[in-house]
């Protein structure tokens, strides 16, 4: 079928021209974060060095903490997570209405010339609240995931439901929890060191701490600390984790409802189908949603 063959195709465009404009975020957003850590520790560095190596330590320091502003106006800002967004959502809506096409479930449960009809209809409904990110355009090196010809209903349940469950929101949750978690641990032993630190030099001896400002150095950790809660927020690891969970669970959740094998055409295969789309879809609506408040 030619139509599901240019759905795929369209599906395969805008979700590369999603990634490249995550990657670009995502890049950016490690970059800061580099900076903004570099920033503090020069600065400190600063405080601590001899008159004639000082201001150059201020400089870079404060060079530094500029180009990460500047990297965030310019390449963080509203426009372009919305840009990212929008696209991923075009792509994912793609993804679906090809799925359910391919799957002969409802709305496409008909015969061929509606079948055609309908997703050309849908394809360009979706297309034209994205037209004017045609030229963020990015062509994929090969094809993309959605299917290019119809599948059964076991195809559907492995690639479509199970796939997703599985192979993308289970593992993508552990990867985002271990990243989360090394992350915490880093933050917590960086403000308990701080608070250590801070409690000791109020209760110590100043003219035996030798002249090393232990102030500042508290002062740094909490700085890097801070940065840390801060790149984790904005990144939404820990909402990525929960939403990612409880999407696979309810998937699986229809997956353990299974019965007996569905005959496709039909009305309970038309309705599974529509119950599995529409957790996917309000996944990606809810995600869109964060990202773009």
């Amino acid at each position: 079928m030619d139509a599901l063959k240019h759905t795929a195709n369209r599906q395969a465009v805008w979700s590369r021209t999603a990634s490249t404009l995550k990657a670009v975020l995502d890049r950016t957003r490690w970059t800061v974060f580099g900076l903004s850590i570099a920033g503090a520790l020069l600065a400190t560095i600063a405080a601590q060095s001899h008159a004639n190596t000082r201001w150059w330590f201020a400089m870079i320091a404060a060079a530094a903490l500029a180009t990460g502003t500047f990297l965030t106006t310019r390449l963080m800002g509203g426009a372009h997570v919305s840009d990212w967004v929008r696209a991923r959502a075009a792509a994912e809506a793609l993804k679906g209405e090809a799925y359910k096409c391919a799957a002969n479930a409802s709305p496409y449960d008909g015969d061929q010339p509606s079948r055609v009809a309908k997703l050309n209809e849908e394809r360009e409904k979706i297309e034209d609240a994205v037209v004017d990110l045609i030229d963020k355009e990015v062509r994929p090196p090969s094809s993309g995931s959605a299917p290019t010809g119809d599948i059964t209903p076991d195809e559907y349940i492995e690639r479509r439901v199970r796939g997703q469950a599985d192979g993308f929101y289970e593992r993508k949750a552990d990867a985002y929890r271990r990243l989360t978690t090394f992350l915490g641990w880093i933050e917590f032993s960086l403000a308990l060191v701080a608070t250590i630190i801070t409690a000791v030099i109020g209760a110590a001896d100043k003219e035996k701490l030798g002249g090393f400002d232990y102030v500042g150095l508290a002062a740094v950790f909490t700085t890097i600390s801070g940065a840390i809660v801060a790149h984790v927020e904005s990144s939404r690891y820990r909402f990525l984790v929960t939403t990612y969970r409880a999407t696979a669970r309810r998937l699986n959740n229809e997956l353990a409802r299974i019965a007996q094998p569905f005959a496709a055409p039909s009305s309970e295969w038309s309705d599974f189908v529509s119950r599995c789309e529409m957790i996917l879809a309000e996944e990606n609506g809810g995600w869109l949603a964060k990202w773009t408040k």
